[in-house]
């Protein structure tokens, strides 16, 4: 029997039966659930700013009391 006379494989998709090519599998179930599985992560709504605790960009720009007191120290040691 050649290559010819075998009668090529098909699937069935939501766009009606297609025909594969020598060689190519049909994508299974297990194949299309495994794409969506390695795909990363992605939000379902917008996501809302952390402006808050460890994430808040504008309490970075306060002026930390360690370093106030430090620089106190410096002036009144100058200073005496």
């Amino acid at each position: 029997m050649s290559a010819r006379d075998e009668k090529p494989e098909t699937e069935e998709t939501d766009a009606r039966s297609q025909t594969l090519m020598r060689g190519v599998a049909p994508i299974t179930l297990r194949d299309r659930l495994s794409v969506l599985a390695a795909a990363p992560m992605a939000p379902r709504a917008a996501q809302k700013r952390c402006d808050m605790g460890l994430f808040d960009l504008e309490s970075r720009r306060q002026i930390d009391l360690v370093d106030e007191l430090r620089r106190l120290d410096l002036k009144t040691a100058r200073n005496p």
